[in-house]
Parts: C-alpha cells; sequence; structure tokens
C-alpha cells in the first residue's frame, strides 16, 4: 500500500462519523446513511489522483458526500417507503445532544445541511460554500435562519 492509499485510509477513517452524521442529517435514515458513506469513500478512492493536496481533503470528501446524499435522496423519493425501519440508536453516541439532534432532524434539508457542516463538523463558512457552490452570503443567511428555527423548536418543546 503506497503511502498515499495509508493516509486516505486513516483520512476516512478519522472522519467516517463526521460523513455519516452529514448523511444522516439529509437523508434521515441509518441505511441510506451508510450507502452514502460506502459510496463516497469508494468514490473518493478511485478519484484520489484528482486531489491536489491532502490538507483540502475533509472539504472535497463532504462534497462527494453531499451529491452522493442527494443522489439517494432523489432516488428515494421516487419510492418513498411506508414505514422507515432504521434503528434510531445505532448512533447516537456519536451525538453531542440528542435533543439538539432532534430538532436539527426537524429542519429542512438546506438549513439542515448548513447547520451538521458548521456545527458537526467545525467548517467554514468558506468551505460550506464551496462544498455547496453557494454564495458565502447564503450560507451565513441560512445559518442565521437555521438558528432561528432551532430556538423556536427547542423554545416549543420546553413550553409543552
Amino acid at each position: 500500500m503506497t503511502e498515499q492509499h495509508e493516509k486516505f485510509c486513516s483520512l476516512i477513517k478519522e472522519y467516517r462519523p463526521g460523513l455519516f452524521r452529514v448523511a444522516k442529517g439529509i437523508l434521515k435514515n441509518d441505511m441510506d446513511a451508510e450507502d452514502a458513506v460506502s459510496e463516497t469513500t469508494c468514490k473518493a478512492f478511485a478519484n484520489l489522483h484528482k486531489l491536489r493536496a491532502f490538507d483540502s481533503f475533509k472539504p472535497w470528501v463532504m462534497k462527494i458526500l453531499i451529491n452522493e446524499a442527494y443522489g439517494i435522496a432523489r432516488k428515494r423519493k421516487k419510492t418513498e417507503p411506508l414505514v422507515d425501519m432504521s434503528d434510531e440508536s445505532d448512533h447516537s453516541d456519536m451525538l453531542e445532544s440528542l435533543e439538539l439532534w432532534d430538532a436539527v432532524k426537524l429542519l429542512g434539508v438546506e438549513f439542515r445541511t448548513v447547520t451538521i457542516l458548521f456545527y458537526y463538523e467545525d467548517m467554514s463558512i468558506k468551505e460550506i460554500s464551496k462544498i455547496l457552490n453557494l454564495p458565502q452570503g447564503t450560507v451565513n443567511s441560512r445559518l442565521k435562519r437555521s438558528r432561528e428555527k432551532l430556538k423556536t423548536i427547542l423554545t416549543s418543546k420546553e413550553v409543552t
């Protein structure tokens, strides 16, 4: 195994929980999220020669993941299951706050994606902008609106 392949394996292992979290945020289903992460890993490995520097590995692999997750979501829309058979508890240890994560899952996909990338994956506005092909101002406004929506969701839960 070459040094480049070893570095790839090491980084995939390090980022896998985050990749899963982002995919789960988009797809809301453990099985689909695992599929997205697996496909992302395969595509990233196959295209490793296109990566200019390992310094930009995380944004590069996140972009591949997001494209893969959106592709799965588009296919799933055509054949929506009647019941979600996924087990929500499988990866709950990865989540810092289950209540907050539940609230994040209620956001629309455009808000959920930027929220997960920014708060859970510690990515910059610039990196998110590049990954999602959005202007930085749009990312900022989605984060702001996401925070407002989360505040509303969380305060309405406290009342009940």
